[in-house]
């Protein structure tokens, strides 16, 4: 460190020349990251989930590329709204890349005799001032194809549906066709209020909404920590170098992870904020030294070594610590949470890199004495009263608050089983923003937009043609909608049932699915000489195959779980020799949700095992150990008890909160017990470490722990409620550490006494000789 630390100060106008360069050349990667949101990419290529649903694209295409629009009026069925409908659709229908549209407008009622088949409109723009209104809902709310998917019972609502090709599905084409769609609609707002709904659109609109955070969150927190850091320091280049550095940061990581086929989804998207919070503490820790240097009659060049040369050490341990509290996300099967884990691990140790070679060169090339000049001296000195009776009591009490903090920890924490791995597929957005309300309305007033899919294989080309596998087929059918959660089923036997009774209506008034397997051949070759659309939405090529769609309320994945596991249980006896796949966005949303636990458990299992291993190198004691994992430890039970307590379900978005965490509880333990281990190194008894560690380090701890809760504390407002369960659940977590870490700390050490021995750190000649390197980040002395 040394020698990096004359390098530094031989070379510092080369280094910021260079880190002028990375910036600009880091600008155009950073500034063109994109966002997007897809339910394939949470998981591996390989996961059976993946392929099941891939199947049934290959099959009988996407079930997330339509888009949903519909609207509410006392009189659809007059001739003036059924002609503005008619000019929407045909509007509509001229986008690119929307391959169909339907409406009432394409609506078809089946005729026929016994010989053909017919499929005609039910409505006719030369006969809808002429036919009766009553005679139109009768025949339309009777149509099993169109009652609660086109028209709702009562008549009052519509909707019609457009499919973007799906090959096309991205998030600029989507963004295209919804931008014209809205053109097209805003003629007619006047008049109707229009909902749009469709996990497409959804999906849009939230990364809108990502983007838009993305760049307000930033500048939120840059404002309050800035806001704090005058309020603490009262210095303008204290104010401009710390911001600088997570600015710089935050840019580099951005670069690397559009350089690197990143792009921002809700939890990367939070990436930029942490790193604000947490980058930032690395150049206070290492002024605040500098500064002191200076206060001891240190020149410029000497309290930069001095500065790396005691911090240098620290920051980079702490940067490894919490690197690896994120970098241990790589272990889970959720594929964003792996790379949240790894661009912000490496956005931390950037933070590092960025800590030890740019500040040190902006301060060779500084011309001020102190960087952080005058701090508000009131409120420091409250600080340090504040530590000193902290310190007194721990000393006086340690018994009872490692007791009363293991009872409050036991009580609290009870609260996890009551935790419940649960998630919605229309989830991350507050219940109150517009996509999510108009995505209600759809579901009170016609079907909801979630679809759960089931693909049937016969095992033999035209075998749903077999009387017996359609009798199972609609038993299932009714199995299925007995459940609360379903609202709507439809399959071939949908179809089949409505041209049966067109064409043997006595027959079906007996049996209203076809009995007979010539008869159910009939139908089928007559459906394919009208080339119907339907029914290549049902059956496969061969009839070998057959899709039964149904529509899900959106009652989270723990209920989902549920159901699936109920229904592939019933299938498993209905059809003991088909081969029957579960499929459909809300089943991928559902399987997402419950691959969690696994995930978060295994991550914070191997971070704890390799901060284990850093602490037991370092100090080379088992009861220092253990005593430097407690503080860590317990904040995290208080947090998952408390969400238990409140209700707050965990899920992707919300897992990721524990490594959070960690990654930041255990940096103050780091900080706390590099400085007692200096204290000890210089010759103090192990209550004297305590009490100069506690009063000196403590406030560094304060402070950072204040600027993150500022940075978090940002959080609360955003309408994704997972990032504002971060920024509650994570400021919730860094009080938690900052009161283990001042007052339970301490404890343990008078409790518990380990024998820690140091070899006695080297004597200071005075003021301006070289202290020895040190594990020591104080800051605030």
């Amino acid at each position: 460190m040394r020698r990096f630390a004359q390098f530094i100060l031989h070379h510092p106008k080369p280094i910021l020349v260079i880190s002028g360069v990375l910036v600009l050349a880091a600008l155009y990667p950073a500034l063109n990251i994109r966002t997007d949101f897809n339910l394939e990419n949470f998981f591996p290529k390989q996961d059976p989930t993946i392929r099941d649903y891939e199947y049934l694209e290959q099959e009988f295409g996407r079930d997330d590329n339509t888009i949903m629009v519909g609207f509410r009026h006392h009189s659809l069925l007059s001739p003036s709204v059924l002609t503005d409908l008619s000019s929407i659709v045909d509007s509509v229908k001229m986008i690119p890349l929307v391959t169909e549209v339907r409406s009432l407008w394409s609506a078809e009622h089946i005729r026929g005799d016994r010989a053909s088949l017919e499929f005609e409109p039910y409505l006719q723009a030369a006969d809808l001032n002429f036919v009766s209104t009553d005679s139109i809902r009768t025949a339309l709310t009777s149509d099993s194809l169109i009652e609660g998917f086109l028209i709702n019972e009562q008549a009052t609502v519509t909707a019609f549906y457009l499919e973007i090709a799906g090959d096309q599905n991205n998030f600029d084409t989507r963004q295209q066709v919804i931008n014209q769609l809205n053109d097209i609609l805003d003629q007619y707002r006047s008049r109707y209020d229009f909902k749009l709904s469709g996990i497409p659109y959804y999906r849009n609109q939230y990364v809108n909404y990502l983007n838009d955070e993305i760049t307000f969150y930033i500048s939120l927190s840059s404002v309050l920590i800035i806001l704090l850091l005058w309020l603490l320091y009262r210095s303008k280049l204290g104010v401009l170098f710390p911001m600088l550095i997570v600015w710089l940061t935050i840019l580099f990581t951005l670069a690397i992870m559009q350089l690197t086929g990143g792009y921002f989804e809700v939890m990367s998207s939070t990436i930029a904020p942490i790193l604000l919070c947490v980058g930032i503490a690395d150049s206070i820790h290492m002024i605040s030294k500098y500064d002191d240097a200076r206060t001891d009659g240190l020149d410029k060049r000497q309290s930069i070594v001095e500065m790396l040369l005691t911090l240098g050490s620290a920051t980079f341990l702490t940067s490894i610590t919490t690197a690896i509290g994120f970098g241990t996300l790589v272990t889970s099967t959720i594929v964003p949470m792996q790379r949240f884990g790894i661009y912000t691990a490496v956005g931390v140790l950037a933070a590092f890199f960025i800590t030890i070679t740019f500040l040190p060169s902006v301060l060779t090339m500084s011309g001020s004495q102190k960087i952080f000049g005058h701090k508000n001296a009131r409120l420091f000195n409250f600080f340090t009263r504040g530590l000193r009776r902290i310190s007194s009591f721990n000393r006086q009490h340690y018994k009872k608050i490692v007791i009363g903090s293991l009872l409050l920890t036991l009580s609290l924490g009870s609260g996890i089983f009551l935790l419940k791995v649960n998630g919605k597929v229309f989830d991350e957005l507050g219940r109150n923003t517009q996509p999510i309300r108009d995505a209600e309305f759809f579901s009170q007033h016609l079907t909801p937009p979630y679809p759960m899919e089931f693909v049937i294989n016969t095992g033999s080309e035209n075998g749903i043609m077999d009387p017996g596998f359609l009798q199972k087929v609609e038993t299932f059918t009714r199995y299925l909608e007995q459940h609360p959660e379903v609202d709507r089923v439809i399959s071939i036997n949908t179809l089949l049932k409505e041209v049966h009774q067109a064409m043997a209506p006595e027959q079906y008034r007996e049996r209203p699915l076809p009995q007979d397997e010539q008869l159910i051949a009939q139908y089928i070759l007559l459906l394919e000489f009208n080339e119907s659309d339907l029914l290549p939405r049902f059956s496969d090529f061969s009839y070998q195959q057959v899709r039964v769609a149904a529509n899900v309320f959106d009652v989270g994945s723990y209920q989902i779980n549920l159901l699936r596991d109920s229904l592939q249980s019933y299938l498993r006896e209905a059809f003991p020799e088909n081969e029957v796949t579960l499929t459909g966005s809300t089943i991928l949303s559902a399987n997402l949700n419950g691959k969690i636990v696994n995930s978060l458990f295994k991550s914070i299992l191997l971070a704890f095992g390799l901060i284990s291993i850093i602490m037991a190198l370092l100090f080379k004691n088992a009861r220092m150990v253990f005593i430097s994992l407690v503080p860590n430890i317990l904040p995290l039970l208080m947090v998952a008890g408390f969400m238990g307590f409140a209700g707050i379900d965990i899920k992707a978005s919300t897992a990721v909160i524990f490594t959070i965490a960690f990654g930041i509880a255990v940096d103050d333990s780091i900080h706390y017990l590099a400085r007692l281990r200096i204290e000890m190194k210089r010759g103090r008894s192990l209550p004297e470490a305590l009490n100069f560690t506690t009063i000196k380090t403590g406030k560094a701890i304060v402070v950072t722990s204040l600027i993150l809760i500022a940075g978090f504390g940002s959080l609360l407002t955003s309408v994704f409620i997972s990032t504002v369960y971060m920024g509650m659940l994570v400021g919730l977590t860094v009080l938690s550490a900052l009161l283990c870490d001042l007052v339970l700390l301490p404890a343990l050490f008078y409790w518990i006494k380990p024998d820690v021995r140091f070899d006695a750190a080297p004597p200071k000649s005075d003021a301006k000789s070289a202290h020895a390197p040190a594990l020591e980040k104080d800051s605030n002395r």
